[in-house]
């Protein structure tokens, strides 16, 4: 087999993998169900990934490295202007305004597939064998960076349990646009997340972070 036909069957396996991962979870997806929605020999998996676990570890590490090519600048945007010691209110605001408008883009719209956010999503409430490699690579140094730009904005310490529980109750201000998208599409009569419906959302939820921020910020002290 030539190394195009070669990786374009291993690329094709990952992407069924994806859909079959995301609709039965791990336990729940048997080989059977993976080849065969691939279009594959049951031989590729062991051959390309080394067994069903390697194939789920592949399809994190692709979901990872995704975010993190789209997240990981502006993480590193706000890690920069935290080590400013003349960093304002309103810069750490706007800050955190870019951060969380381009993680609706992210996880509403088509920037990552239904497939990879419903993975992403069954990891939180039913956490795998791979969770710990998830959490480690690029849960925690999300929510920590979140977490020092929300304790900046509320006036407290980064590793205290407000600054952590504040950051906690504004991502929930997005992540619940996903979890119950089908209730709000019914609601609204909206077809699908588009350009409109998102800036819709964004604004309603940048209103309510605001709110937020306001309602835990400490007096100076």
């Amino acid at each position: 087999m030539s190394d195009k036909k070669s990786k374009e069957t291993a690329q094709r396996l990952l992407e069924a993998a994806m859909s079959v991962f995301a609709e039965h979870g791990f336990d729940g997806a048997s080989t059977r169900m993976l080849v065969n929605k691939a279009g594959v020999n049951i031989s590729a998996i062991p051959y390309y990934f080394g067994s069903k676990d390697g194939l789920y570890e592949a399809v994190i590490e692709h979901i990872i490295s995704t975010v993190k090519s789209k997240q990981g600048p502006k993480a590193h945007q706000i890690q920069q202007a935290l080590n400013k010691p003349d960093l304002t209110q309103a810069e750490a605001q706007e800050l955190l305004h870019d951060f969380v408008g381009s993680f609706i883009d992210i996880l509403l719209s088509q920037q990552m597939s239904p497939s990879m956010v419903e993975i992403f999503i069954r990891e939180q409430i039913h956490p795998s064998c791979v969770f710990e490699r998830f959490y480690i690579e690029m849960l925690k140094p999300t929510h920590e960076t979140l977490t020092r730009l929300t304790a900046f904005l509320i006036r407290e310490d980064t590793g205290s349990i407000d600054a952590i529980l504040c950051t906690q109750t504004i991502l929930g201000q997005f992540t619940i646009f996903k979890t119950h998208q089908e209730l709000l599409l019914r609601r609204t009569g909206w077809k699908h997340y588009g350009a409109s419906e998102l800036n819709t959302i964004k604004r309603m939820v940048l209103r309510n972070i605001d709110s937020v921020i306001d309602a835990n910020k400490k007096e100076k002290s």
